[in-house]
């Protein structure tokens, strides 16, 4: 084993560089372009409100990609060596050729990686998005108006005797299947009469009305129903809502009810809007 002097004084005892594989190199490059897709998918599925598991897989797919960009990497641009301090070196002493790393993929595709992990930091900034005040519900609008019909997330029309007593059922209107701030809740009252707040004539028969499946504390989806008790449960803070009175909270952190849609039938027997709801839909604005 010789030994060799570097630009700063010490001896090169040992110097190992990996030779570049072009193997290595396309595991680099597809990393780093999975890592940026999936970075951009992140960053747009939060601005665009997309769902939480999207933004969560992309994120992942994201940090999972640059790890494994930095990992195969690493090893060729910090090669492994071993060196020894000469106090009196001489100044001036050449590298030998041989110590000198080839110039080949390496730098590329540090460029690459940087560039990668660049995209990585601008798809993070994405969330501060939600501190921006959010637009006000009448702005975005919840696409329900007179005489929309009522359709299961299938697309389907729904009719009233397709909910059965003590049931719940999501639908959306016909033009609008998906959008959360329009998902409603349909829900058949059993053993309980309806009772103020609740607007009797927005309700078709005595015991079907519908409801924003959107929370008003924090916009997460009101998807728990008990018969038993009449009462809407939302599971992100444990908010509850009785489904007689209007959807009034009864627990939690909520100060105002689940606003209410008014129901109509239409002549093939289907349910369709009567109108839009009759409040603001989800968290308060301001």
């Amino acid at each position: 084993m010789g030994t060799s002097e570097d630009e700063e004084g010490l001896d090169i005892l040992q110097r190992r560089v990996p030779a570049p594989g072009p193997g290595n190199a396309v595991v680099v490059a597809a990393a780093c372009a999975v890592t940026a897709i999936a970075a951009a998918t992140f960053a747009v599925a939060v601005l665009t409100g997309a769902s939480v598991a999207l933004q969560g897989t992309a994120l992942a797919a994201a940090l999972a990609g640059l790890a494994l960009a930095v990992r195969r990497l690493a090893p060729a641009v910090f090669p492994h060596v071993e060196t020894a301090e000469d106090r009196d070196a001489p100044e001036g002493s050449d590298v030998p050729l041989s110590d000198v790393e080839p110039v080949g993929r390496r730098p590329l595709l540090r460029r690459v990686l940087v560039a990668a992990g660049g995209v990585v930091g601008l798809a993070l900034l994405a969330p501060l998005s939600a501190l921006r005040p959010p637009r006000a519900e009448a702005e975005r609008g919840t696409g329900w108006a007179r005489g929309t019909r009522l359709v299961m997330p299938t697309g389907e029309p729904i009719a009233a005797d397709d909910v059965p007593p003590g049931g719940i059922a999501t639908v959306f209107p016909s033009d609008g299947v998906g959008r959360e701030i329009a998902a409603v809740l349909l829900v058949r009252l059993s053993g309980v009469a309806p009772a103020d707040p609740t607007r009797l004539d927005w309700m078709v028969g005595d015991d079907l009305v519908a409801y924003s499946k959107v929370c008003t504390h924090a916009g997460c989806p009101v998807g728990l129903f008990s018969e038993r008790t009449s009462t809407l449960f939302c599971p992100c803070h444990q908010s509850s809502f009785d489904a007689a009175r209007g959807a009034t909270p009864t627990f939690g952190p909520p100060s105002r009810p689940l606003p209410q849609l008014p129901l109509a039938v239409d002549g093939e027997g289907y349910l369709i809007a009567a109108g839009d709801f009759g409040g603001p839909v989800g968290p308060a604005v301001g």
